[in-house]
């Protein structure tokens, strides 16, 4: 008889705590709001947001959190993206050429053929993310982590892979350009 009497409030617990936990995770409208009529919006909480097709380039987005967001086909270029958050996020197809992501977490993006020509992606961490046939023609990618990331068929000419973690863990030559060439010293500084 007790089960029947607290079964409707566990169920109602049981909703409330799943609504919740799924507003708690998604973007807030506000910001959303502040980026469509400033055209600007740092340290801004966009996470899970559709924003397919959207252009946001030059945008100051700097801190942005982006988690699982679809940004596919979105024209970021020339935006300031340092320390943004992209990890999970959707940039299929997404023009990021000339954009500053110095530090931005790109950990488990799926970007395969975005546009990263000429970016700025210093110290940034794209582990784990998608990048096939990704162009990254003239990006500076110096000190980047790529550990596990998928880079079938992506263009690096002339890309800066300085001191850069490639996808086998191995750290490239500080001079490394288009290709990472890979310090295996016996010494072992070639490893994290």
């Amino acid at each position: 008889m007790k089960k029947s009497i607290l079964f409707p409030f566990f169920c109602a617990a049981l909703t409330a705590s799943i609504l919740f936990s799924s507003t708690a995770s998604a973007f807030k409208q506000e910001d959303l709001d502040k980026l469509q009529s400033t055209k600007q919006c740092t340290f801004c909480d966009l996470r899970k947001a559709n924003l397919a097709d959207a252009d946001l380039s030059g945008r100051r987005l700097a801190g942005t959190a982006f988690s699982g967001a679809d940004l596919s086909r979105a024209n970021l270029s020339g935006a300031n993206l340092r320390t943004t958050t992209f990890s999970q996020t959707n940039l299929s197809g997404a023009n990021l050429s000339g954009a500053d992501l110095s530090r931005a977490n790109l950990s488990g993006a799926r970007a395969a053929s975005a546009n990263f020509t000429g970016a700025k992606l210093v110290g940034a961490d794209l582990s784990k993310a998608n990048l096939g046939n990704a162009d990254f023609t003239d990006a500076d990618l110096s000190g980047a982590d790529l550990l596990g990331a998928d880079l079938s068929a992506a263009n690096l000419k002339n890309a800066n892979l300085s001191n850069v973690r490639w996808v086998d863990g191995l750290k490239c030559k500080e001079d490394s350009s288009g290709e990472c060439e890979k310090d295996v010293s016996p010494k072992g500084p070639g490893q994290f």
